[in-house]
């Protein structure tokens, strides 16, 4: 899905059907700064903000996800699943969770990809 920061930046804004080429007009004069200080201005929050709460939405009242999110929650003392989906939609876990999530209506506890993602955040 994505080897470096650039590439699940990029993962990122299709997952999220990021609309930025309002953004890219507005910061068309810094293009050609710091690549990755641009990119972070080209981020539409609403998107995000709107795929965050379809997810929840659906998911909050499941156990299996309430188990990810509250162990993904506790890497920052926190037992909040809001947080623990931010964490979730982090570097480090962003694939496995898309794996995961997309496998949502067949998911169980012995599922690979959800074994995997509960081992890591453990």
């Amino acid at each position: 899905m994505y080897s470096n920061n650039s590439e699940y930046r990029e993962a990122l804004r299709v997952y999220f059907n990021m609309d930025v080429s309002a953004l890219e007009e507005e910061y068309a004069y810094l293009r050609d700064s710091d690549p990755e200080s641009y990119d972070e201005l080209i981020y539409d929050e609403r998107a995000v903000k709107t795929k965050m709460d379809d997810i929840l939405d659906k998911t909050k009242s499941i156990d299996l996800f309430k188990r990810l999110y509250l162990l993904a929650a506790a890497r920052f003392f926190s037992e909040d699943i809001d947080i623990g989906l931010s964490v979730l939609l982090s570097y480090d876990y962003f694939a496995d969770f898309c794996e995961v999530y997309d496998m949502f209506d067949s998911l169980s506890e012995q599922s690979d990809c959800y074994q995997r993602l509960v081992r890591k955040l453990s």
